[in-house]
């Protein structure tokens, strides 16, 4: 394909972005596969082999093209990706939409407590394109860094896209540690795998183990430490004070013409003979729930332009007596260690927690 088709559909894309135009955007975004898959098969990473590259696109591309298609438009002048690493949908986001600043949060050390903020810098290219970008980004722990380095209040769109997973010590934390970074009114796109997707369902049923691999060199956030449904989703969110403006899985793949493939330590990679259409009658049959079994989920929710105020008690007729103690055999108490990270550095306090009290 050539370079100048490839820039053509990229320019297209951006004017429609940038044109808030979201019926063109959407539609480009269907058409554009091949020219998008193109341009990032042409991207070199400093240090990564073309065989990553390939496989890497291969997996993602719809993935991002979904992913971009809940932008809410315009984007905003200021975008942040947390977890922008191996930088592929960076890129992307740095071509489409050139008029607002994109910036990228990662974190590399393999003590997952560190505490420290540093930085580092990345070279990318295309020699199809002739484009080439050097870029530095802040560097720390999601979960056990208190405050991001990172202005609060700030920033328009923040992607937050295949990394909750990997969280190991204090995953539901980064919530609330996102929504200070969002200006009022501001857009947060989460996408993760499902736990409940159907390609699971075809693992379980012929008896392949459907968790993640690990991942050696790379640490225990390598690999996925835990999933969620969608539900859960959008109940954390909803807890911390996100509003859910859209939320829904999706397949990467058409499984009833691709197979689904099992990896894990038993064997080598197999295709399984089962579809998409085989394990729907599975469920069926069993009386399952059949919605939210894509390979991944995607929501966008936004901070309220406006913070609700303080909730008002109602009106109280006086103090209820306080119960009487229950007896000393009921009594019984069990040590839960609290995370705390508001001070500037995490500790873990012993609570004494009695069952009813």
């Amino acid at each position: 394909m050539a370079a100048e088709e490839i820039r053509r559909t990229l320019d297209h894309l951006a004017e429609a972005a940038q044109a808030a135009d979201a019926g063109r955007f959407h539609k480009l975004l269907e058409t554009s596969r091949a020219e998008v898959r193109e341009y990032l098969m042409s991207i070199e990473l400093e240090g990564t082999p073309p065989a990553f590259t390939a496989s890497y696109v291969g997996d993602a591309l719809q993935r991002f093209l979904h992913t971009l298609s809940f932008v809410p438009l315009p984007a905003g002048g200021r975008i942040l990706e947390l977890g922008g690493n191996p930088y592929f949908f960076h890129i992307l986001l740095r071509r489409i939409f050139p008029g607002s600043s994109v910036e990228a949060a990662n974190f590399f050390d393999h003590n997952i407590f560190s505490r420290e903020i540093g930085s580092a810098t990345h070279r990318l290219r295309s020699p199809l394109l002739g484009e080439e970008w050097t870029f530095t980004y802040p560097s720390f722990n999601l979960e056990t860094v208190p405050r991001y380095p990172l202005p609060p209040a700030s920033f328009d769109l923040i992607f937050f896209c295949e990394t909750l997973e990997h969280l190991v010590v204090n995953p539901l934390a980064v919530f609330r540690k996102i929504r200070r970074l969002l200006a009022p009114g501001g857009h947060l796109v989460i996408t993760l795998p499902n736990a409940v997707r159907m390609t699971n369902l075809a693992l379980m049923l012929d008896g392949y183990n459907f968790f993640d691999l690990y991942h050696p060199d790379n640490g225990i956030h390598g690999r996925h430490n835990r999933e969620f449904t969608l539900d859960e989703m959008k109940r954390l969110l909803t807890l911390n004070g996100l509003a859910v403006r859209r939320a829904e899985t999706r397949d990467r793949f058409d499984y009833d013409q691709v197979p689904i493939e099992a990896v894990d330590y038993s064997v080598e990679p197999i295709s399984l003979k089962r579809r998409r259409r085989d394990l729907v009658r599975v469920l069926e049959k069993a009386g399952g729930r059949l919605d939210d079994r894509g390979d991944n989920l995607y929501l966008l929710a936004q901070r309220p332009a406006q913070s609700p105020g303080p909730a008002v008690p109602p009106p109280s007729a006086g103090l209820a007596p306080c119960p009487p103690p229950p007896p000393p055999s009921a009594r019984v108490s069990a040590f839960v260690d609290v995370l705390r990270d508001e001070t500037g550095q995490l500790s873990v306090l012993g609570v004494t927690r009695i069952p009813g009290v």
